[in-house]
């Protein structure tokens, strides 16, 4: 669990494979970016749940939520194993709980 913090970059749209009228989910393969973007003023925070498989077969997995409200950029930096992929879908959040639901996808972007 992992709390995104603001961005000081907006990612091309082709980085943006989860697209919903709640938010925006997005993953750039260079530098390993995670972006969120709420869409929609209900108060509810939103959420990237992400998952990667290692060369090695095991699994690494999380969820990146942003409860800076709408209309608002954020991001977090990961690390992953190059040359694989990432698949990540776009969840509402609840902050009390660290539950993410609602959730569509996946997008898929190379590491």
């Amino acid at each position: 669990m992992q709390r995104a913090g603001l961005s000081s970059t907006v990612p091309d749209d082709g980085y943006c494979a989860v697209i919903d009228w709640d938010g925006k989910a997005c993953f750039d393969g260079y530098g390993e970016w995670f972006y969120l973007l709420d869409d929609y003023d209900d108060h509810v925070p939103i959420a990237i749940r992400w998952s990667h498989q290692t060369l090695n077969g095991s699994w690494r997995r999380g969820v990146i939520y942003s409860d800076r409200g709408p209309g608002v950029w954020t991001s977090v930096n990961k690390s992953f194993e190059e040359n694989l992929f990432v698949s990540y879908e776009l969840c509402d959040f609840d902050v009390s709980t660290k539950k993410e639901y609602n959730c569509v996808g996946p997008g898929w972007g190379p590491t």
